[in-house]
């Protein structure tokens, strides 16, 4: 016997649900600014250089090699994005045998790049 035949029919019950009024919240805050909870917490950053428009020949035509001219001169700020938003721009450095970049300009409204 297989475990669908065992398992006894069960019948489905419409769920009446009433609609929730919003009402001010209340009490205490969940974090209440304590970012020591999450200060350990990973996120990923982005840093967005320029971009290209090419066809799709002309993708398919990229090898080892080709370059992509991108729509950015290299005074340009780069574009510094937390989960695809914009939150600050910078300019490229070398920190070693890294690229860095160092902030510029921050923005606080966190407006969609």
């Amino acid at each position: 016997m297989s475990k669908l035949e065992e398992v006894s029919p069960v019948a489905a019950q419409p769920v009446s649900l009433q609609e929730l009024q919003r009402a001010q919240p209340q009490g205490k805050q969940i974090l209440n600014g304590r970012f020591d909870l999450i200060s350990e917490l990973k996120v990923r950053v982005e840093a967005r250089l320029g971009s290209a428009e090419i066809s799709v020949s002309e993708l398919f035509g990229l090898k080892e090699n080709s370059v992509v001219t991108l729509e950015a001169a290299p005074a340009d700020p780069i574009d510094i994005l937390l989960d695809g938003k914009l939150i600050a721009r910078g300019a490229l450095v070398v920190v070693g045998d890294s690229f860095g970049i160092r902030i510029t300009e921050v923005n606080g409204a966190g407006a969609q790049a």
